[in-house]
């Protein structure tokens, strides 16, 4: 689970062959954007290219090739004016799990 997630989160995870969905997130996050679109805050094409974000950061995985990661890094970089840092809410098992060892290992500190 992500950083973000706590324990009472748990039951709302559901876990789709290898993709880990936050179900309150994804339905916040596109519910805002049709809600958004329904009232003409934003343009179609805006919203379809905000609500593609998610998607978009599923082609960064760990075995992709060189022009996988190369689009990705293109889309990557156009997403950041858009929130496109910040937790997925579809996202592979394996971010999970990453940042699980992430956590788990002791930092080093710092001596100057």
């Amino acid at each position: 689970m992500g950083q973000e997630e706590q324990k009472e989160d748990q039951p709302f995870v559901v876990h789709v062959g290898p993709l880990v969905i936050d179900v309150p997130r994804t339905v916040g996050y596109y519910g805002g954007i049709a809600a958004a679109l329904a009232f003409e805050l934003i343009a179609p094409e805006l919203a379809l290219f905000i609500a593609a974000v998610p998607l978009v950061k599923l082609l960064k995985r760990k075995d992709a090739g060189r022009a996988e990661r190369a689009v990705a890094g293109v889309f990557e970089g156009a997403m950041k004016p858009v929130g496109g840092d910040a937790e997925s809410v579809v996202r592979p098992e394996w971010v999970d799990e990453e940042k699980k060892g992430e956590n788990a290992r002791p930092r080093k500190s710092q001596t100057r």
